[in-house]
């Protein structure tokens, strides 16, 4: 296999896996319950796994009713000029998941401190986080 040929299958797989992530949103399963996120504009929130479990998408939470924890991960900008990233972690757990309910993952931050809160469909606040555990990226 020639050099040329050895580089191409790494970025190939780069594009792949670029091209999941950007491709269009699944319709929600009726039957489970489905997470989104929302997140002020220096950040980003993304699904790392549920239940101890890891995601292949990290643009969302899709779980069976019930009980579930949620671990995210949110990357925050350093700013313009600025190359540093931080890297946090959270996790939040809720009990009462149900079937085609469509739940928020609402991040905030004020100065350092970022949290996050679950809310329904209707707004309503369902649990709250502590602050998120960040590490310089």
């Amino acid at each position: 296999m020639s050099s040329k040929s050895l580089l191409l299958i790494p970025m190939l797989s780069l594009v792949a896996l670029l091209s999941a992530c950007a491709g269009p949103m699944p319709k929600a399963d009726p039957s489970e319950a489905w997470i989104g996120f929302s997140s002020d504009a220096q950040g980003s929130l993304l699904a790392e796994d549920v239940d101890g479990k890891r995601l292949n998408d990290g643009r969302y939470f899709e779980v069976t009713p019930g009980s579930h924890k949620l671990d995210v991960a949110l990357f925050i900008d350093g700013g313009p000029g600025d190359n540093n990233q931080e890297e946090c972690q959270l996790g939040i757990k809720f009990d009462g998941f149900k079937a085609g309910e469509h739940y928020q993952l609402v991040e905030s931050s004020l100065g350092e401190e970022h949290r996050a809160e679950l809310v329904d469909s209707h707004g309503h606040q369902l649990g709250q986080t502590k602050d998120f555990d960040c590490q310089a990226s």
